[in-house]
């Protein structure tokens, strides 16, 4: 059947060596802040856009992603500080299916009772295929509970496989589940690689609790899988649960040393209006994808393999570009809630992650416990990645193994270098017990944003802009610079309880694009 993405090589945590310094550096109780300024300033910053949230693309045969959000950034720019943004990312829809066929479970001899996994697999996957040969193209799945799992070879477990041009619809009550089985690999639904599918409704789970793992590390086992090199996908309004591996995996074709042109890309693939939790690895994982869009999600509790992420862009020498990432809803991911490797015009746009303290409705609740002692998150961007992070609500309890940082750089390169010429924007976005850790890069806008009890540092950065940002923290670090090159204005502190405007205070960094700004001692580095 399908071989695993062997290429996965889950590098979080890998390169940690590199982020000792950082560590060292964010230290979030000392003294040495560089607060230097008299003047009453104004009420905090501005928000980074102004347009107001709806779903994004909530009719079939429209783009999704198109219909709301903020279009904003820092625009072209000219110099060698500046860089062209790319356009908000959307994803093309599949077709609207109406024509639909509801399986007859007597005459397909399906037994929805969690009968036998080789022969429910078989005749329903007979069943859909019979239903969109006849000229069905939507196939309803009536209530009930389908546990399917076929061990086709000895690392794979086939589960249900969709023609094209087709939709899927789970009814209430529905459960498509993969047997307990032993294998490293599977895909509890899997498109093959066929274009224009949509996949709604119902409940979507995985042998999480039974698995037998005594083989290795078997963490690829998924509930959807869009591979290889998919187009126009949508899941919706799906519960996806219990996996070894993904709720989702995307996957595109790989380049070849002789045959660049072997990397073909999943394309338009949407995943919108779903619960996505309790995984072992990801939420979804994104390895080879390009316009994508995961709108309105509740992805929690991943956790039980590295990496553990909510969202994790990760191509393996693949590219992954134009992905929307907005108003989802992240809490109790255990490596943290978004991470980019390989992304290019990524939007991480309007979500809320809250590492603990979240009650069932998916709401912060202080009264609670914090049980998540996150690793790496909740938003880790790699050196050489662009992304657009604007208008998001960052919460941190007890920090994760690098400190309290809602935001964070890991370098693949300890110096301030950067490959790729677009540059990451991080506007307008709101931090509660954390702040923004931003080291060795270049091409740095950080703008208008808002940290209660946290800490805005820069280290080792060329072409920096911060602009507009505040920062309302009665007592420890609040900007802590250190050879910072570019330009700085509009930033404010305020060291008041309640952070009333009177405390405001403008703080200044003398800085240009050819000389840097040096803050602290080095002691306090």
């Amino acid at each position: 059947m399908h071989d695993v993405v062997h290429e996965k090589s889950w590098r979080l945590g890998l390169e940690r060596a590199l982020l000792a310094a950082a560590v060292l550096l964010g230290g979030a109780g000392c003294k040495g802040e560089g607060d230097d300024g008299a003047d009453a300033g104004t009420i905090g910053g501005t928000d980074a856009g102004t347009g107001g949230a709806t779903d994004a693309g909530t009719d079939e045969g429209t783009d999704a992603g198109t219909d709301a959000g903020t279009d904003t950034g820092p625009g072209p720019v000219d110099g060698p500080c500046g860089w062209e943004q790319g356009e908000r990312p959307s994803a093309e829809l599949p077709s609207t299916h109406d024509n639909a066929y509801t399986i007859n479970l007597a005459q397909w001899m399906i037994d929805n009772d969690g009968g036998d996994p080789v022969e429910t697999r078989q005749r329903m996957n007979e069943a859909i295929a019979w239903a969109v040969e006849d000229g069905f193209d939507k196939v309803i799945v009536p209530p009930g509970r389908y546990v399917v799992g076929e061990l086709t070879n000895d690392i794979y477990a086939a589960g249900i496989v969709l023609p094209g041009d087709m939709t899927l619809e789970l009814s209430d009550g529905a459960i498509i589940e993969m047997t307990p089985n032993d294998r490293h690999n599977y895909c509890v639904i899997s498109v093959e690689g066929n274009d224009n599918i949509t996949i709604r409704g119902g409940m979507i789970r995985g042998d999480r609790a039974d698995h037998d793992y005594s083989g290795g590390a078997n963490d690829e086992g998924h509930g959807v899988c869009v591979w290889t090199s998919a187009d126009r996908i949508l899941i919706e309004d799906t519960e996806l649960t219990e996996l070894t591996g993904d709720g989702v995996l995307i996957v595109g074709s790989a380049p070849k040393d002789d045959d660049p042109d072997a990397e073909v890309p999943s394309t338009n693939i949407t995943i919108r209006n779903n619960e996505i939790h309790h995984n072992r690895r990801n939420g979804v994982s994104i390895v080879g994808g390009h316009n994508v869009v995961i709108a309105n999600n509740h992805i929690h509790h991943m956790e039980g393999t590295a990496p553990q992420f909510g969202i994790d862009i990760e191509g393996v020498h693949r590219r992954d570009q134009d992905i929307l990432i907005f108003q989802n809803n992240f809490h109790d991911n255990v490596g943290g809630d978004f991470v980019t490797s390989t992304g290019r015009n990524v939007w991480l746009e309007e979500n809320t992650m809250t590492q603990c303290q979240v009650n069932e409705q998916g709401e912060y609740d202080a009264a609670l416990p914090c049980e998540n002692d996150q690793i790496d998150g909740p938003i880790v961007l790699w050196q050489n990645t662009d992304t657009i992070v604007i208008n998001n609500e960052i919460r941190m309890t007890a920090g994760s193994v690098n400190g309290l940082w809602g935001i964070i750089n890991y370098p693949n390169v300890s110096e301030a270098v950067r490959d790729n010429p677009v540059g990451n924007y991080i506007a307008g976005n709101t931090f509660y017990g954390c702040g923004i850790h931003s080291a060795w890069n270049r091409l740095q806008h950080i703008a208008n944003n808002t940290i209660h009890e946290g800490t805005l540092l820069a280290y080792l950065l060329e072409c920096t802009r911060l602009e507009n940002n505040r920062i309302n923290r009665v007592s420890g670090e609040r900007f802590k610079l250190r050879n910072v090159a570019g330009q700085a204005e509009g930033n404010i502190i305020n060291r008041d309880e309640g952070a009333p405007p009177s405390g405001d205070v403008p703080v200044h960094f003398p800085m240009s694009d050819d000389s840097p700004y040096r803050n602290s001692s080095p002691v306090f580095w």
